[in-house]
């Protein structure tokens, strides 16, 4: 697949926290929302007709949301016909495109700007574009997210933090609050970034045609799904293990469970329980994106005009974690040897590369490595 590079002023997305970043894990990560005028740049891309094509990929993720207010509201599944997007009218719809950076690697570039937080902790980049009206009403997410005006004005309204107990509409298919005080009020133009911490009720509603407005979305793992994670990690490679006992006693009442028996099953089920394999589990589980993008070439036209000292891009649909001394690449272990961690610290902490700085940390072992990953297309020259 190949994405249109005539692009009339290349530049690329960059985002600045306007306080420190201290102060604002202090005082609002998961704590409290920050409206941030003008904090953000460089948003042309993708446009709407960039969007509509994505969603018409049966690979991408896309949702198409018609409603406002008391509604009727509707919910259509991607991929789209194209035919689809004449049908619809002036007002009043939404199209949401999951995980675009792992698609357009230009847009992945903004995720640099967040390195005040871990990289394993972001999620991805979901685009909307909606026409005037349009929105997805009063929700709330269980993550953190920033929201990026890239165009267009868009009117947010911010309630109480809600959970699992917060009364939901019956009547529509989405997962809309019933009810929803507004505490906060703002509006958001081109460049403006709203940060909502995880459980915050807010409504957003485009004020204009061609809003656009980028979700970048935070990875929280759920500890049920890690704990299944790693004991199936664990048991992958386990013999089976049967019950034993040789040389029993006669049963005091057979028909009750003894206490020692119990305990002793439990503690022999929970010894097949390994911590190594756990780790693993749980480094394959935060490197593996959220979904597979690799099919979707790099346009290194686009990077390379906004950035002429970049020579190498990691594709945006690579999640590159190092641990102690294996880096783990799209949920896969990569031992590393000699020069090699030098050189994946580097390509972990960011997302393109100069000359100056590949060269302090690349050696033969190093070299060999990379070429490997750009073979694979994990890495694309510029």
């Amino acid at each position: 697949m190949t994405q249109d590079t005539s692009l009339e002023a290349p530049a690329l997305p960059r985002f600045a926290l306007p306080l420190a970043p201290e102060d604002f894990l202090a005082r609002h990560w998961q704590r409290a929302p920050l409206f941030m005028p003008g904090a953000a740049s460089g948003l042309a891309h993708p446009d709407a007709d960039t969007l509509a094509g994505l969603a018409l990929e049966p690979e991408v993720e896309s949702r198409l949301i018609l409603g406002a207010g008391d509604g009727p509201w509707s919910l259509e599944q991607g991929p789209l016909e194209a035919e689809r997007f004449a049908e619809l009218g002036e007002r009043d719809w939404t199209l949401l495109v999951q995980s675009v950076d792992h698609y357009l690697t230009e847009v992945s570039l903004l995720l640099d700007d967040f390195r005040f937080l871990p990289g394993w902790r972001l999620e991805d980049i979901m685009i909307s574009y909606a026409a005037e009206g349009g929105g997805v009403g009063p929700h709330y997410d269980q993550y953190d997210v920033f929201l990026v005006q890239a165009a267009g004005r868009r009117h947010w309204q911010l309630g109480p933090v809600c959970d699992d107990s917060s009364r939901l509409r019956g009547d529509v298919p989405l997962k809309m609050l019933a009810d929803m005080p507004v505490t906060e009020e703002h509006i958001a133009g081109p460049g403006d970034v709203l940060y909502l911490p995880p459980g915050v009720a807010h409504h957003g509603v485009a004020l204009d045609s061609d809003c656009i407005t980028w979700s970048v979305g935070f990875r929280a793992p759920d500890y049920r799904d890690l704990l299944a994670e790693m004991v199936a990690e664990t048991l992958a490679d386990a013999a089976p293990t049967l019950y034993q006992d040789a040389g029993r006693a006669l049963p005091g009442d057979p028909g009750r469970l003894d206490a020692g028996e119990r305990d002793a099953m439990l503690e022999q089920a929970l010894a097949l329980f390994d911590r190594g394999a756990a780790r693993n589990a749980l480094a394959r589980w935060l490197s593996t994106p959220r979904q597979s993008g690799l099919d979707f070439l790099v346009d290194p036209a686009h990077i390379r005009a906004a950035d002429s000292d970049a020579v190498l891009v990691r594709h945006g649909g690579v999640r590159l974690l190092l641990v102690d001394d294996t880096a783990w690449l799209n949920g896969e272990p990569w031992p590393l040897q000699g020069g090699q961690l030098a050189l994946a610290g580097l390509l972990a902490r960011q997302r393109r590369y100069t000359d100056k700085e590949l060269a302090a940390v690349l050696d033969a072992d190093g070299r060999a490595l990379l070429d490997h990953w750009m073979d694979q297309g994990y890495f694309a020259e510029l």
